[in-house]
């Protein structure tokens, strides 16, 4: 039976900085953010006897750091976001929830609101406490288009690349 462990068994605040962590379009921009925070279930919310992983809410989103296109973004988060990490497949893996309405963002002129996404799966690394994306999951987004560093305007979608590591002592494990 597939199961997931989430050690330590305490709630442990994490803060997610990235290296070359972006979002990029279908239309090739990108957005990039430096750093967030959340914080580890404490027993029994550690661990899933099933399948599914575990959620971690992230009850305050905090994205800093943030520019499109060389642009200076603002992001201003809302909802219930959560990192699912699971090892259904035996090996770690993490998945970013974003929830309709889960981020504002403004460069400029241009005004993107992302709508329902998961970001995910991308490998979690137990021993550097890192994930790592290759032009994986989907962020979903509406555009005003209001600039030449902005999406069309409407509907589109991105793809995450980059490496984001957890930082926390200690440092956080997933296992089967």
């Amino acid at each position: 039976m597939l199961s997931t462990t989430i050690s330590p068994a305490t709630a442990t605040p994490v803060t997610a900085t990235s290296s070359g962590l972006s979002f990029v379009t279908t239309g090739g921009l990108e957005l990039y953010c430096t750093s967030g925070t959340g914080t580890t279930p404490a027993a029994p919310g550690n661990v899933n006897s099933g399948t599914g992983g575990i959620n971690i809410n992230i009850a305050s989103v905090g994205l800093s750091g943030c520019d499109l296109e060389g642009v200076p973004a603002t992001i201003t988060t809302s909802g219930s976001w959560a990192l699912n990490v699971n090892a259904d497949s035996g090996s770690p893996m993490g998945s970013i929830k974003i929830p309709t309405g889960g981020a504002h963002v403004v460069a400029g002129s241009c005004v993107i609101d992302v709508t329902a996404s998961t970001a995910g799966p991308v490998p979690y690394s137990n021993t550097t406490h890192t994930v790592t994306a290759n032009n994986t999951g989907t962020v979903n987004f509406t555009s005003n288009g209001g600039s030449a560093s902005c999406p069309a305007a409407g509907a589109g979608t991105a793809k995450m690349t980059g490496a984001l590591k957890f930082n926390s002592t200690p440092g956080i494990t997933v296992t089967p």
